[in-house]
């Protein structure tokens, strides 16, 4: 019985993490989409009330001098294409890391290494922090 209960347990328990898995990334996509088409709601809606936003050339915004910076004027992002990226859940939170291939508007795309903290919040999953480092090519 208590075999049973155990394995029962671990199994939810991985189901559960996959369920944080999926719903983090489907966070980082909508906020990455936001920001290429200039969305404000979808940014709203992505991002935590109370991010630190640091860019990879150290730049620090709130998440409405984020939302101001990307939104107003035109287009700064083409696309941000991830890979080899890692989404470890911690209960409310989960922390995010990848490789970014960012592509900016008339601009060479450039590489980061990205470390993300997103938390839950009312079901919702936001970004809180966002940190990268540019990779030389």
């Amino acid at each position: 019985m208590k075999l049973t209960l155990l394995m029962l347990f671990a199994l939810s328990s991985g189901m559960a993490a996959e369920a944080v898995e999926k719903s983090v990334n489907e966070a980082a996509l909508g906020w990455t989409t936001g920001a290429v088409k200039q969305d404000a709601a979808a940014l709203n809606r992505f991002l935590a009330d109370d991010l630190q936003y640091a860019h990879a050339g150290g730049q620090l915004q709130n998440k409405s001098e984020y939302i101001k910076a990307v939104t107003t004027g035109p287009a700064k992002y083409e696309s941000f294409t991830f890979t080899d990226l890692k989404i470890v859940p911690y209960g409310k939170a989960a922390v995010l890391t990848a490789f970014v291939e960012v592509k900016m508007v008339g601009r060479e795309a450039f590489r980061v290494r990205t470390l993300q903290v997103y938390v839950e919040q009312g079901g919702q999953w936001q970004m809180a922090a966002h940190q990268s480092t540019r990779l030389g090519r």
